[in-house]
C-alpha cells in the first residue's frame, strides 16, 4: 500500500499542471508494442518516476498509464520529461520538447556525444489512407484537437485496432551533440559543425560520393562515425 501511495505522489509530482492538461488516448499507434516499465526523469532535479509508458508517433511525447487505476493512458506534458530510459535499455532525451532515441553514444575527450532519432507519422500518409474511408476530415478532427491524440479520434468513431490499420509511413528527423550542443543532422547544421575548413570541403565530397539520405539512420550513422568520432 506505502508503495502505491508513493508511486501515487511521485506521479502528481512529475505532472504537476492541472489534470486537464491529460488526455486518454487509445492503443495505437505507439513505437512499442506494449507500454513497459521505464525511470522518467522530470524537473529540474531529475526527479526520478518510474512508470509503464510509450513513445506517442503523434507528437514524440511520453505517454503513461495512471496511477490511479493503472490503465488509463495519459500524456505528459510537453517539456517536463528530461530523460526516459526503457527496461530494454532504449533511452531517450527531450529535444525540443520530443522525445528522441539515443542511436549511439561515445565519449571523446571527456565530452559526451549522441546521435539521436525522433520518430513521427507521415501525416500525409495517415490523411491518404484513412481520412476517406474512416474518418472522414482529418484535418479538421486531429490536427485541429490540440494535444488530444488522433488515435483517440480513430478508436471513438470506428473502433480500430492496430490490427486493424494498415501500416503508416514514419519520417525521422536526426540530432546531433557535440560540446554540449545540440544540432539537426541536416547539411548546413553539420557544415557549421564542422571544425574547420578543409573538414568542410571533405564533407563537400563526401556528400557527392555517396548518397546522403538525412532521413535515414544507417547514412546519420555513417556521417555520425565519419565526421564527428574522429575529432
Amino acid at each position: 500500500m506505502k508503495a502505491k501511495l508513493l508511486f501515487l505522489l511521485l506521479s502528481i509530482a512529475m505532472f504537476c499542471q492541472a489534470q486537464d492538461k491529460y488526455y486518454p488516448v487509445a492503443v495505437w499507434p505507439f513505437i512499442y508494442e506494449n507500454f513497459t516499465d521505464a525511470r522518467i526523469f522530470v524537473g529540474q532535479d531529475n526527479k526520478v518516476v518510474r512508470a509503464k509508458a510509450n513513445i506517442h508517433l503523434r507528437q514524440t511525447t511520453l505517454w503513461f498509464i495512471s496511477a490511479k487505476d493503472f490503465k488509463t493512458k495519459l500524456e505528459a506534458q510537453p517539456g517536463t520529461v528530461n530523460k526516459i530510459i526503457f527496461s530494454n535499455g532504449d533511452t531517450y532525451y527531450n529535444i525540443d520538447n520530443k522525445m528522441c532515441k539515443v542511436v549511439r553514444e561515445d565519449t571523446i575527450n571527456g565530452d559526451i556525444m549522441r546521435l539521436y532519432k525522433c520518430s513521427q507519422v507521415d501525416m500525409d500518409d495517415f490523411n491518404k489512407k484513412y481520412q476517406m474511408t474512416h474518418m472522414g476530415t482529418v484535418e479538421s478532427s486531429v490536427l485541429g484537437a490540440g494535444f488530444a491524440d488522433f488515435s483517440t479520434s480513430v478508436a471513438n468513431i470506428n473502433a480500430l485496432t492496430r490490427e486493424d490499420m494498415e501500416p503508416l509511413l514514419v519520417k525521422y528527423t536526426f540530432y546531433i551533440l557535440k560540446n554540449g550542443k545540440t544540432f539537426e543532422a541536416r547539411e548546413s547544421e553539420i557544415l557549421s559543425n564542422l571544425d574547420d575548413k578543409e573538414e568542410k570541403k571533405v564533407y563537400r565530397a563526401y556528400t557527392r560520393s555517396a548518397e546522403i539520405l538525412y532521413g535515414s539512420e544507417k547514412s546519420m550513422l555513417n556521417v555520425y562515425k565519419t565526421f564527428f568520432l574522429k575529432q
